[in-house]
């Protein structure tokens, strides 16, 4: 069976989130991983490339843009390899790729704007500007307007204006708060510029706030990947120690589809950051966090289970009141102790502490083993004065690898009473050795294993096949009847 981060998917999935965390040489090394297990992946090809040009190792992008393009030419490979030549300087070759980019995906909004500013940069503005126009939005407006004042001072009134409109639909703008005040210096007004600079400084400020809890989400969701690996290597080393491995190996991937998923809604934040107000950034950030936050504490508690789950045997005790529970009365449960594992357990030592409020005795057995599924049952008379607990023990050894213990405490109210109805739901439970706190999921799970432990092709002793043969019988009706209870 396959582990996860043996896989070049993985790799160039935690590559794309480093590179998103500003940690390019990390990305590039998590890129190479994948491209060591798939050379002929375009996609991570395509992403060594960007991670090159964001360390403003240009032609180095380049080298690897073009080699994903010798395999395959797709819009991803020659956008990036258009912004790699832009940063160069290479115009003329930058329009070319954006051009092609825009064959394919016609209303690629970065490849129109990237397409845009190149041309501007070549001295094509009016071009540009009719490029721009047949859009309406707030990213072409924009565009038009930073072109337009970048161009001089003939058009300064006019980019103002659409500075202004894009200020209309997003008050929190910086990026157009300045190039109006730069534009008002231009022409001048140095008390109206001012005035605009000064709600920018203000604006900054609070973004900051927003940008420091932007950090601390960038450093979880890194510690997450950090500790996500962590798991995965314990995880090989558990791989033949029970069926269990298949369980926790379900989750684990599951675990990195929700990283995944928390780093797709990260990525669409900061993809409309400058678009969104502080106060629904702050909103947004909290949320994202308080995922993180939770996604960190399911990592932990998986690894806790790996470590103290995958194979060891998991004695637990259920139990059962068989008669009503009255004040002077003498009454009935049964215990059951239950190899819930899926391997044996050894050297048992089983202690039900005594309780003067119960009247209970105390009881204490060794037993030499229980395989999975099996289990031994305890019938114990009580007279109950008080509400009381049982507090009961069970050690046992594993494989000649140390001690496990498990300590059941398990609260009785009385006076207790068992109408009918209940006493024949807890009856079927009892069949199938499970507690009342029991889901739909538990159940058939737990009809699977019996059924097949109880199964007589098992065995080839006639006395021991005649007695599965009844038990499995029984655990089939109690399955059938309990279905109609969920």
């Amino acid at each position: 069976m396959s582990n996860l981060l043996e896989s070049a998917s993985y790799w160039n999935s935690k590559g794309i989130i480093l590179d998103r965390m500003g940690k390019h040489n990390e990305a590039l090394e998590c890129f190479e991983k994948a491209r060591s297990i798939d050379p002929q992946n375009i996609d991570v090809i395509t992403n060594i490339g960007i991670s090159f040009d964001k360390l403003d190792k240009y032609l180095e992008a380049l080298k690897f843009y073009d080699l994903a393009l010798e395999k395959q030419e797709d819009p991803k490979t020659l956008y990036n390899k258009g912004i790699s030549l832009s940063k160069l300087g290479r115009y003329p070759e930058a329009v070319d790729c954006f051009n092609r980019v825009l064959k394919e995906e016609k209303n690629n909004k970065n490849a129109i704007i990237n397409l845009c500013i190149a041309l501007q940069k070549m001295g094509r503005l009016d071009e540009a500007i009719l490029i721009l126009k047949e859009w309406g939005e707030f990213d072409y407006l924009y565009t038009r307007a930073y072109l337009m004042l970048e161009n001089g001072k003939k058009q300064i009134e006019d980019s103002i204006n659409l500075f202004q409109i894009c200020l209309n639909e997003n008050p929190e703008s910086i990026p157009s708060l300045e190039n109006i005040s730069y534009a008002l210096k231009m022409l001048g007004m140095d008390g109206e510029s001012l005035r605009y600079l000064e709600n920018v400084r203000y604006l900054y400020s609070e973004r900051r706030k927003v940008e420091e809890k932007i950090k601390n989400l960038k450093e979880l969701l890194v510690l997450c990947l950090d500790n996500y690996e962590k798991i995965g290597e314990l995880l090989k080393t558990k791989k033949n120690s029970s069926k269990s491995y298949s369980f926790y190996k379900d989750i684990f991937e599951g675990l990195f589809h929700d990283i995944l998923i928390i780093d797709d809604d990260y990525s669409s934040f900061l993809d409309n950051y400058g678009k969104r107000s502080i106060s629904s950034s702050n909103v947004y950030i909290k949320e994202l966090l308080s995922r993180i936050n939770n996604l960190n504490n399911s990592i932990e508690t998986l690894k806790l289970k790996i470590e103290e789950g995958i194979g060891r045997p998991s004695i637990k005790y259920i139990f059962y009141i068989l008669d009503s529970l009255e004040k002077k009365k003498e009454s009935e449960i049964e215990i059951y102790l239950i190899n819930n594992g899926d391997m044996p357990a050894f050297e048992i030592s089983v202690s039900i502490e005594k309780n003067k409020d119960l009247n209970l005795e105390k009881i204490e057995e060794k037993i030499p083993s229980l395989k999975p599924m099996e289990y031994k049952s305890y019938k114990i008379s009580l007279k109950p004065k008080n509400q009381g607990i049982f507090e009961i023990r069970a050690l046992c050894n594993y494989y000649g690898e140390g001690i496990f213990e498990t300590k059941t405490v398990y609260p009785i109210e009385i006076p207790y009473y068992l109408d009918e109805e209940s006493a024949i739901f807890i009856s079927y439970l009892k069949k199938l050795r499970l507690d009342t706190d029991t889901t739909a999921e538990e159940i058939k799970r737990r009809w699977k294993e019996l059924s097949k432990y109880y199964h007589p092709d098992t065995t080839q002793d006639e006395n021991e096949k005649a007695l599965k043969e009844r038990i499995l019988k029984e655990i089939n009706e109690a399955y059938d009847e309990l279905k109609n209870y969920y």
